[in-house]
């Protein structure tokens, strides 16, 4: 599983805000020493908008789908751990929008991304 690889680990989630760290390791890497693959860092603030969504759908019957995320790379980090910080900026019946800021261990941004997920039922992800 990509996310347990990942060592993500749980600061806050409330409704104001949600907040994972991620320690810096080889499996994160990009193409040069020293730096973070740009996938690594879109799916670290991809679960962690995500997660920001606790409580505005029922998990027992529906799961959020990411329908677009837009990340925006600023640079690499110098240190860890990565923290990722995202807040709900748009509650529809079914679209969900987030946005989320990364920063280095330094609290520079790294990067910032929009996304929006749908709210599907569990039901008719089964039957796909």
């Amino acid at each position: 599983l990509l996310h347990a690889r990942m060592v993500l680990k749980f600061v806050q989630v409330e409704p104001e805000a949600t907040i994972l760290t991620m320690e810096l390791g080889e499996e994160l890497q990009g193409s040069g020493p020293g730096t973070v693959h740009g996938g690594s860092l879109a799916t670290f603030a991809d679960v962690t908008s995500a997660i920001a969504l606790t409580g505005a759908f029922d998990p027992a019957e529906q799961i959020p789908v990411t329908t677009d995320l837009h990340v925006r790379y600023y640079r690499q980090p110098t240190s860890g751990p990565l923290t990722a910080e995202a807040r709900i900026v748009h509650r529809g019946r079914r679209l969900l929008s987030t946005d989320c800021t990364v920063v280095d261990g330094d609290q520079r941004v790294l990067a910032r991304a929009t996304a929006t997920y749908m709210i599907v039922a569990t039901s008719e992800v089964q039957r796909s």
